[in-house]
């Protein structure tokens, strides 16, 4: 082999790998199109958040988002989450108001596990239930 086909073949190596490489990047950070999925708002922030976006929603709107309001600040957590799925499930939101519902009620089913996994029989019979029903 002469060193100009030498010289040749490492260009064509290069920019093989140069498009693989490129290619790999591009699949990998463009997923399958999947929007990411949503991350929990801080429990202190919820009644707060849930207020602010749902300040211009109808009044029915307002009061499903009343009552998973009162029900996280009275520390009864499975019916805020009933609640927030519920109003997560209205046809009538905004982008912005499904979001927020939804994390949420992420934040609220995560709080429920959490205290199932320390022993708290009452979250652990709401989990069953919600098992049950599925």
């Amino acid at each position: 082999m002469n060193t100009a086909s030498f010289l040749s073949m490492t260009k064509a190596l290069r920019l093989g790998f140069s498009v693989a490489c490129g290619l790999a990047l591009w699949m990998g950070t463009s997923g399958c199109g999947e929007p990411p999925p949503p991350t929990p708002i801080p429990a202190a922030e919820i009644p707060k958040t849930l207020e602010n976006t749902f300040s211009s929603a109808s009044p029915a709107m307002k009061e499903a988002m009343g009552t998973a309001a009162r029900a996280l600040e009275g520390g009864d957590q499975s019916v805020a989450l009933e609640s927030l799925e519920e109003l997560s499930r209205q046809p009538d939101l905004t982008p912005e108001q499904r979001d927020a519902a939804a994390r949420a009620a992420l934040t609220v089913r995560g709080s429920i596990l959490e205290a199932a996994s320390k022993g708290d029989e009452a979250a652990k019979a709401y989990l069953e239930q919600q098992r049950a029903r599925k």
